[in-house]
Formats: structure tokens, C-alpha cells, sequence
């Protein structure tokens, strides 16, 4: 699914996505199935008799009900990587209803006070794949044993992103009259589905290989199966005793997103520099063509800084809605508005937006001229340590093409590259405080 874009703009979310591997950490957080007081559902989303209802998560890798993604090449994640939600528990506007839950009220009794409700995941996995054409997608589900031997529906969904599942949020709470259906629809190209029955833990028996897929952004659903019983009835002409067709509704236990990208990117940098030196980067598309017009970007990013505990808090109006990642308001210190979809950014805009991101003495940012594929980072800030470097590639009118990720050690001036002077603590802690502002640029997915 190709997104547009300016000649002389880039899609500024898409974009910093594709440099700091953003686009996985909302693609990860799955969410899920049927909702009731007593039952593992955590929210509900209703309207014109349709409702979606979402299963709880926990950071069980065996037991949280998250989707696994293998094949491709793997990127690291921020690690912890967090997401904390604490607000209003209902929310009504449009004919839409979204109702929230707290998993479990019994860990920590104060959250739910009045009309609020505490809601917090961990995500478990510490890597996420991106995929270039040709090469295989698997996945395994580790869902919980409540729903052991349950049948299930897998839904392979074609132009859905993190984005979309936004823009379906946004479409059902401001148009009274779309419906649950119809707003899906819209955001997706197509969709295959597979049938299958959930082992004796809640997980998929064996993992499922979708092979041949074209580049573009796509989406995994796990949802119940409907109840066949009920609905044979219905076709009988059985209908219940107030002579209504039954409310639709879908349970889902988990999603996730991914990126089948068009090129492979290959990054040539050193795997030591000694401090204060620049960090050349020599970047390639493989197979690309030579008369495609790219732009290619590159980031570092010191390892200890590189971490996501995202908080979201609402009081069921736009303008009381905050956001912060690592204590930094993405509001506030980027004036990012998170209904600003298109939202697009120069060059030079953006590379001093990703700089903020990152912190100073965190990282270091380059975005070069169309077709520039050497780029040189000023290193000149840092102190010595483990960093990685974030390598992406930007095709206009396609978005994000390639993407690559490695680690290096900036070492002391004088000493050994085999052994790289560490900070005190006191460095640390000092960097970590100031370093996490990277993460606020998420929220321009929704």
C-alpha cells in the first residue's frame, strides 16, 4: 500500500519510524477479544449494535497473549518497552462507545478511582523482524489457557498499519455515521484467513508461513471463532424470544503489524570509533534501480537511552488528552498533535525534530540530499559506550523502502579499542535521565 507524499516533503512519521525502528513498538502491542465483568477482556469498542471487544495482555512471553513474529531480519526494541494507560474508563461521543477495564484490580487496588481505570502492559520480545520481498513471515500466537482448544480466525490484512488502526479510531469517533464495519474496511486493501484450533495452552500448535507477499504494510488479527451453533439457529428461522437478529460481535485476542519492505539496506560504518571522531556511513539499496530517487538517513543512539516507558492519560476530551515518553510531553516539547495524520516535515525540520528525539548527548542524526548515500555523524558530543545505529531509506511516493540496525562502541581517545572506557554511574544516570525524549515521535502513528 503506497502512501503519497511531496516531492520535496517527507512523511515525517513514516520517516522517523523508519530510523529508530518506531514502527514496531505499536505494531507489537497487540490487543484483543470479548468483553465482560468477569471474563479476560480489557476494552470494548461499540457502536450501531457492532462491537469489538479485546483480550487482556500480560508480559508473559509463554502466557501474554502476544503474536510472535519470525523470518526477516531482526531490529532491536527498546528495552523496557512500556505502555501505561490511566483515565477516564468510558467514553461515549458519536454514537461510539469505548469501554476500558483494568486487567487486574486486585494487584493494585488505588488505580481504579471513580470514573478511572489503569491499564499496563509490558511487551516481552526484545526484537521485531522487517521483512524485504521474497522472504518468508511466520508466526507463532502464546495466548492464555482460557482459551485452550478455542477456535480461532487468522485474518492476513493488506494496507493495515498502525496508522490505519489510528484512523479507524479517529473515523468511528467523529463520524456518527460510519460504521464499525464500514471504518475497517476502509482501512484495509484485502484480507485472507486461516482457520485454526488453539492448543491445550491457548497457543497456536504449529506456526503458520504467509510466503510471497508483496511489499507493503500488513496487519495480523486473531479473533474467535463465531459461534456456529447461534448462528445456524439464526438461519433456521429459531430467533430469540424478542425476535431480534443478534447483536454482532468480534472477539479479538491479539494483533500486530509489520512491514514487507521493497529493498534490502546494506550500512557499511566501523564497529569501533574513537571519540570525537565523525562516524561515516556508506548506505546501498540492494537491487534497487539506479535511476530511483531515494533519501537515505542514519542515527545513533546511545544503548542505555534507548527505552520506551509511554504513558497515556485521558480525561475523555481531546484537548485532556496527554502523552509522555520517559516523562517527556510530546504535546509540549514537539508540539506534535497526534490528529495530525499527514503531518510533513523538510529535511532540515526534521532532522532538528529527530535531534530533540533523541537527547542531547544520546545520538547524533544525518538525513542527506536526494540520492546521497554516504552520510558523516558528528560525534563530537558523546562519551564513549555501546550505541546503535539506526540506518533508513526513503522513497518518495512509497515511504520507508529499507531499513537496517548494528551496534558499535565509541572508545576513549588514548585507550584500547578492544576495551572501551564505561561511564561512572553518575554518567549514567545522568544521560538516562536526559536521553528517553527519543520515543515522544510515536504517537504520530495515531
Amino acid at each position: 500500500m503506497n502512501k503519497k507524499t511531496g516531492m520535496s516533503e517527507i512523511n515525517s512519521g513514516k520517516w522517523r519510524l523508519s530510523l529508530v525502528a518506531l514502527i514496531c513498538i505499536f505494531s507489537l502491542i497487540s490487543v484483543s477479544a470479548a468483553f465482560s465483568e468477569k471474563g479476560p477482556w480489557v476494552v470494548s469498542i461499540e457502536k450501531s449494535g457492532e462491537k469489538i471487544v479485546f483480550a487482556d495482555h500480560s508480559e508473559s512471553p509463554t502466557e501474554g497473549g502476544w503474536i510472535l513474529l519470525s523470518g526477516g531480519k531482526e531490529v532491536q526494541l527498546p528495552q523496557p518497552l512500556n505502555f501505561t494507560y490511566y483515565g477516564v474508563n468510558r467514553l461515549e461521543r458519536e454514537g461510539t462507545t469505548i469501554e476500558i477495564k483494568q486487567s487486574n484490580p486486585e494487584s493494585n487496588p488505588k488505580s481504579n478511582q471513580g470514573n478511572n481505570t489503569e491499564l499496563v502492559f509490558t511487551y516481552p520480545y526484545s526484537t521485531h523482524p522487517f521483512y524485504t520481498e521474497g522472504q518468508n513471515v511466520t508466526m507463532g500466537f502464546n495466548g492464555s489457557s482460557d482459551f485452550k482448544k478455542q477456535n480461532v480466525e487468522i485474518y492476513l490484512i493488506k494496507g493495515f498499519d498502525v496508522r490505519s488502526a489510528g484512523e479507524v479510531l479517529i473515523d468511528l469517533v467523529d463520524n456518527e455515521t460510519i460504521s464499525l464495519e464500514e471504518a475497517l474496511n476502509k482501512s484495509a486493501d484485502c484480507y485472507t484467513t486461516i482457520s485454526a484450533t488453539l492448543d491445550k495452552k491457548g497457543d497456536l500448535a504449529e506456526p503458520i508461513t504467509f510466503d510471497s507477499l508483496e511489499p507493503g504494510s500488513y496487519g495480523i488479527l486473531i479473533t474467535l471463532a463465531d459461534d456456529k451453533d447461534k448462528k445456524d439457529e439464526f438461519e433456521k428461522g429459531e430467533k430469540s424470544k424478542k425476535e431480534e437478529k443478534p447483536r454482532t460481535e468480534k472477539q479479538v485476542l491479539s494483533a500486530t503489524c509489520f512491514e514487507v519492505l521493497d529493498y534490502e539496506l546494506e550500512a557499511d560504518a566501523v564497529d569501533t570509533l574513537e571519540e570525537g571522531k565523525d562516524l561515516e556511513v556508506d548506505l546501498s539499496l540492494k537491487d534497487a534501480p539506479a535511476e530511483g530517487n531515494f533519501t537515505y538517513g542514519a542515527a545513533l543512539i546511545k544503548k542505555e537511552a534507548y527505552k520506551a516507558d509511554i504513558n497515556l492519560s485521558a480525561n475523555g476530551t481531546r484537548d485532556g488528552t496527554d502523552i509522555f515518553i520517559n516523562e517527556i510531553g510530546i504535546a509540549r516539547d514537539l508540539g506534535i498533535n497526534s490528529t495530525t495524520y499527514e503531518s510533513k516535515l523538510n529535511r532540515n525540520e526534521l532532522s532538528n525534530n529527530i535531534q530533540t528525539l533523541i537527547g542531547e548527548g544520546n545520538g547524533t542524526i544525518s538525513i542527506g540530499e536526494e540520492n546521497q548515500n554516504t552520510l558523516s555523524l558528528t560525534t563530537l558530543d558523546l562519551l564513549p559506550g555501546d550505541y546503535l545505529l539506526f540506518t533508513g531509506a526513503y522513497e518518495p511516493g512509497k515511504g520507508i523502502v529499507g531499513i537496517g540496525q548494528k551496534e558499535l562502541t565509541i572508545f576513549a581517545a588514548g585507550t584500547s579499542q578492544a576495551e572501551p572506557e564505561q561511564n561512572s554511574e553518575q554518567e549514567q544516570n545522568s544521560k538516562s535521565d536526559s536521553g528517553s525524549s527519543f520515543w515522544k515521535n510515536l504517537l504520530n502513528r495515531f
